[in-house]
């Protein structure tokens, strides 16, 4: 237990990366709800995640991260206002390692810290650092002093979201296609996406298999939705920008399986029991799911992966070579065993 009052949760990252910090929270709620209030500070981006959580009594969504001179005044002044009201918090907890935002929760909080970073900032602050290739959960459970027994993200869905998805997809077979991903307001990493013309050949072999695509995905990612989908038009449901996450989510649970990049989709189809193939480039699959987690389709490249959980540092072979060596047959072997089994059972 970490002591009687409030505790700060600091995660500012992107749905994703929230998403993997899931079941550090959901036991840590479980273990202090008798004794702490559990308050969650995040961004716009990972707001759906923290809002759908049980348990925690406040989400404040800071306008972060700050892109330039503009960004980081509304910062500033969203610090001042918020810094009386968490005057009282009596500990926090930082997810990540980067010691900006470390120092910047204890400038609004002045209360004992525990995070992610590599060394501490002060005697106020416990450090649980991030290992290259171990688990990124794990650690996040480490900094939480928790040990959940389950790491399958948590992500609620709405009833009114189920029944929405249940009429959509009015009880056909279907698969979770998400083309794009790769962009979050963080980073940018287009080198995690998979040729569009290759997952039209998976959408053809689906469409062929008698299984309706549902393509998914932000409104940038209609272009690569719309390559997918080429041929096979009127046989695909397009959600591509206008589903959101809980939509998402709901009309993900009904289909059989999923296929995408490691990006929010990837965390999402984990968290409503989806069978998962994902496409891995530049990140290392161990970091970023538990073993078993998904089917990790990998580069055949020495050089890859290049980073875990980090800043995409950039290609240093000049060209985005990493998801080209995944084949559309390894891609389609990975999707064909998912719904054989689905539809035996």
């Amino acid at each position: 237990m970490l002591g009687e009052g409030r505790i700060l949760v600091v995660k500012t990252h992107a749905f994703g990366d929230a998403m993997l910090c899931t079941p550090a929270v959901r036991e840590l709620i479980a273990e202090e709800s008798d004794h702490n209030a559990i308050i969650v500070l995040t961004s716009s981006s990972a707001e759906p995640v923290w809002n759908r959580m049980d348990g925690i009594e406040e989400v404040l969504s800071a306008p972060f991260p700050p892109k330039d001179l503009t960004g980081r005044i509304r910062l500033l002044i969203w610090s001042q206002a918020i810094r009386r009201r968490l005057r009282g918090i009596s500990s926090s907890i930082v997810l990540q390692a980067d010691p900006r935002v470390r120092r910047w929760v204890r400038y609004l909080t002045k209360a004992p810290m525990r995070s992610c970073g590599s060394s501490p900032l002060g005697s106020w602050e416990d450090v649980f650092p991030m290992k290259s290739g171990a688990f990124a959960g794990e650690v996040y459970a480490k900094a939480a002093g928790v040990e959940p027994e389950d790491w399958r993200p948590s992500f609620s869905i709405f009833a009114e979201e189920r029944a929405w998805a249940k009429h959509l997809l009015d009880g056909r077979r279907c698969f979770a296609v998400a083309p794009g991903g790769g962009s979050n307001p963080r980073d940018n990493v287009p080198e995690k996406r998979w040729p569009a013309g290759r997952y039209a050949g998976i959408v053809s072999a689906l469409d062929s298999s008698g299984i309706i695509p549902v393509l998914i995905g932000s409104s940038g990612d209609t272009e690569a939705a719309a390559e997918a989908m080429q041929g096979t038009e009127d046989r695909c449901i397009d959600l591509t920008g206008r589903a959101d996450w809980g939509r998402t989510a709901a009309v993900m649970e009904c289909c059989e399986g999923f296929l995408g990049a490691d990006s929010g989709p990837a965390h999402l189809a984990m968290a409503v029991c989806t069978p998962a193939v994902v496409v891995f480039g530049p990140t290392d699959p161990g970091a970023l799911y538990p073993p078993g987690g998904v089917i990790a389709l990998k580069p055949d490249l020495e050089c890859a992966p290049c980073y875990s959980s980090s800043i995409f540092p950039g290609c240093t072979r000049g060209e985005a070579v990493c998801t080209e060596t995944i084949s559309l047959e390894e891609a389609w072997k990975a999707v064909s065993r998912i719904i054989h089994e689905d539809n035996s059972s």
